[in-house]
C-alpha cells in the first residue's frame, strides 16, 4: 500500500504527530531529553513487568479463575497522550491511576470467536495529574464499567471494555473550559495470571474527557492511554 501525501498527513494528525512537531520546536533541549527519558522508563517498566509475569515461578500451574460469581480487585496506572481527533487539538500529557472492583455476572456466552463472560465494574481515579498545557490534579469515578472477558488462552485472559464517569480537576481541562468533566473510554487488554488468582494487567484505552456541551466550547480531550497494573480474581 502506497501512502499518498494526503493520507500521510491524515495519519499524522490522528496520532498527534503534527501537534508534537510544533510543540517540540518550542521546547528546550533539556526538557526534551527529560521527557524522552520518562517515556523510555515507562515503556521499559511495561516490558519488564510482562516478562516477569511470564517467567514467574509456578506460572505453569496457574489456573484462570474467571467464572460466574468471581470478584476482581485491581490497581493500575496509565500514561496518556492527547491526539488531534474530532474537536480535540491534542497535546495533553497526563498520568492516571485506577482502583477497581468488578464481578463476573454470566457464564460463557456468544458465538465461537466472541465467546466470553460479562463483567460489571466500578472504577475510582484517586490521582490524575496533567503536566502539559495546564498543570492540574484531579480525582474521578467511573461507575459504569462493562468488560467482556474472552475465553482464556492458557494463562492469558484477553478482554475488551467500555466505561464512563466523571472527573474533577484543580484547573480546567482543556484550557479555558471547566474543571468538572465527563469521561469515557473504550479499550482492550490482557491479564497474565499467576498463582492464587493474582495477575498482571496490560491494556490500551482511547480515553475521552468532555464537558458534555455544558459550555459554549467543548473541544474535549481524546488520548491514547497505555496502562499496567495488578489484579486479583477471587472465586469465593
Amino acid at each position: 500500500m502506497r501512502l499518498t501525501p494526503q493520507l500521510w498527513l491524515c495519519l499524522k494528525r490522528m496520532t498527534g504527530s503534527t501537534w508534537d512537531a510544533r510543540r517540540t520546536a518550542s521546547r528546550s533541549p533539556a526538557e526534551l531529553t527529560e521527557r524522552k527519558s520518562l517515556t523510555a522508563s515507562f515503556y521499559r517498566a511495561l516490558v519488564a513487568a510482562a516478562a516477569l509475569a511470564l517467567v514467574a515461578p509456578g506460572a505453569a500451574q496457574a489456573q484462570v479463575p474467571i467464572i460466574r460469581g468471581a470478584t476482581e480487585w485491581s490497581a493500575s496506572a496509565g500514561a496518556a497522550r492527547g491526539i488531534d481527533f474530532l474537536q480535540s487539538s491534542g497535546g495533553e500529557r497526563y498520568l492516571s491511576t485506577q482502583l477497581a472492583w468488578g464481578r463476573v455476572l454470566t457464564d460463557l456466552r456468544g458465538p465461537r470467536w466472541l465467546r466470553g463472560r460479562f463483567e460489571w465494574a466500578v472504577e475510582v481515579v484517586p490521582i490524575l495529574s496533567e503536566w502539559s498545557g495546564v498543570k492540574a490534579r484531579g480525582v474521578g469515578v467511573s461507575p459504569l464499567g462493562w468488560r467482556w472477558n474472552f475465553v482464556p488462552r492458557g494463562r492469558l485472559a484477553p478482554y475488551a471494555e467500555v466505561g464512563g464517569g466523571a472527573l474533577w480537576t484543580s484547573a480546567p481541562i482543556p484550557v479555558a473550559t471547566t474543571g468538572s468533566n465527563f469521561t469515557a473510554h473504550a479499550g482492550v487488554g490482557v491479564r497474565v495470571f499467576g498463582r492464587d488468582g493474582h495477575g498482571l494487567v496490560l491494556g490500551y484505552r482511547l480515553h475521552h474527557i468532555s464537558n458534555g456541551n455544558r459550555l459554549r466550547r467543548n473541544p474535549g480531550v481524546n488520548a491514547h492511554m497505555l496502562t499496567v497494573g495488578w489484579t486479583r480474581m477471587r472465586t469465593r
